[in-house]
């Protein structure tokens, strides 16, 4: 460092000292509080201090650090630090002037943190001294945890964040055997392979999110994010911010360094915009801009900037109806509605509410620990008579119903299904014609008989062809008198 070593052996009489102490308090006056912070730098019950002349000999030693070398009263002075504390660098700062701050240094088989500073007066090295910041690890110990836990909440809020800009479920997941799903989920496959706009049309409960997951997964956008957006729970007076975002200072309460907006961080990925008929006009006209010219305008700024995203919509009402009466426009209508797909509503595909209920019922029992296995031909023939209108949301709430009102019993009986299911049976039993019930039975039955003739009669593996539990064929097989 280019400093000088300089005995320092020589006394300072009082009124050297007294210049010293002025000269570093500057405009500070000597006082009763600045004399007693002296007093307690010097004997600081919790920073230990020991302060070393350029050979390494001790000058001056704080009283809780003499008490835990077992010293007496000036006990420490003269004495080389090595002696004291071997291994240590305190004897060596003071010799080259390079600091050492927040070591990790054992003493007395005590592990303790160290910070080894050298004093330099004009140019020449005069001594170091040694502070001990913490007497015991503990308090870095508490620290430490304190960083980790709040290491791991941040890891678990970006693992958040990235589940939330990630798509689920794939096309696996959307179940059934009838002619409209196995439909809706071909239009729908062939669409994802495109990047243009999709609206999904169908009632509450029918499984759109599900769809529009599948499709993102199933696009060339697979890998970027998939942003979800609730239109209807968004505040009106908050839309714009959250679908464009905002720049610094936009409004009061502003972020300071601003905000991406959903498109923004839809960013080469997918915008899935769910019930996107309860947008305001005002917010439609700016919407529409997006989807032509693919560029948003944030909130305070002056300038358009590029998004590349590819837009998925789904309604749970006609948007032409709302085209109709002034409350959608409709070249944002048509904007959206590229490819249009309908999703049935399970009234109209009853050839999946027992296969669904089947499968649910798995994957409850799982969920729930229990052990209920089938359901019984009356259970079964009034899921058939309902009329489903929360569609397959609702289905899932009433076997898990089911399921804990039966339990531990193995059986669904008419008992535990919910009130509502039970008594909307006679007034909808009109709905379904006796005809309609033949063909689902004879159906059932030749569906049966098909994968015992494939199975060769070995049960378990009919029941898991069928996709249904072995229980469940058991009870089928007694209904339809198949041997």
């Amino acid at each position: 460092m280019g400093v000088k070593k300089v005995d320092m052996s020589k006394k300072i009489d009082a009124k050297a000292l007294f210049e010293t102490v002025k000269e570093s308090l500057g405009p500070y006056a000597l006082s009763p509080l600045i004399l007693e912070f002296i007093r307690f730098t010097l004997k600081n019950r919790y920073e230990g201090v020991i302060l070393v002349d350029p050979e390494g000999r001790i000058a001056f030693m704080d009283k809780p650090s003499e008490k835990f070398f077992g010293l007496p009263r000036g006990g420490a002075k003269g004495k080389h630090i090595s002696e004291l504390v071997p291994g240590t660098n305190l004897h060596k700062v003071a010799r080259t002037g390079v600091p050492e701050i927040g070591q990790v240094q054992e003493v007395k088989g005590h592990k303790k943190i160290v910070t080894r500073l050298p004093i330099i007066r004009n140019g020449e090295i005069i001594g170091a001294v040694g502070k001990v910041m913490f007497h015991d690890l503990q308090e870095i110990e508490k620290l430490r945890n304190k960083v980790r836990r709040l290491q791991s909440q941040i890891e678990q809020f970006r693992k958040s964040l990235e589940l939330n800009l990630s798509a689920q479920y794939t096309f696996d997941n959307i179940i059934g055997i009838s002619a409209k799903i196995k439909k809706a989920k071909k239009i729908a496959m062939r669409a994802a392979v495109t990047d243009e706009n999709i609206l999904l049309i169908g009632e509450s409960g029918t499984g759109k999110e599900l769809f529009a997951h599948a499709i993102h997964n199933f696009s060339l956008r697979a890998k970027g994010p998939f942003v979800k957006v609730n239109c209807a729970a968004i505040p009106f007076e908050l839309a714009e911010s959250e679908l464009f975002g905002y720049e610094k200072g936009a409004f009061t309460g502003a972020r300071i360094g601003g905000k991406k907006g959903k498109f923004k961080l839809a960013e080469g990925g997918t915008i899935f915009l769910d019930e996107v008929g309860s947008l305001p006009l005002s917010l439609q006209a700016k919407l529409l801009r997006v989807l032509q010219d693919k560029e948003i305008q944030p909130l305070g700024s002056n300038r358009s900037e590029r998004v590349d995203f590819r837009l998925i919509a789904a309604t749970n009402t006609k948007l032409d109806d709302l085209v109709q009466r002034g409350t959608f426009r409709a070249d944002l209508y048509y904007r959206l509605s590229v490819i249009p797909l309908e999703i049935p509503p399970l009234r109209e595909r009853k050839e999946d509410i027992v296969f669904l209920a089947e499968k649910f019922l798995e994957n409850i029992n799982e969920r729930m620990k229990t052990n209920v296995i089938g359901f019984s031909t009356e259970v079964i023939e009034s899921l058939l008579k309902y009329h489903w209108p929360g569609n397959v949301r609702e289905l899932i709430n009433v076997i898990e119903q089911a399921v804990l009102n039966a339990h531990p019993k193995k059986i669904i009986d008419l008992e535990n299904l919910p009130t509502n299911i039970l008594g909307t049976n006679e007034s909808l039993a009109d709905i379904q014609s006796n005809s309609l019930k033949k063909v689902i039975s004879m159906t059932e039955k030749q569906a049966i008989e098909n994968a015992l003739k494939i199975s060769k009669g070995n049960k378990a593996r009919a029941a898991k062809l069928l996709g249904i539990h072995r229980a469940s064929l058991y009870i089928k097989l007694k209904k339809y008198n198949i041997t």
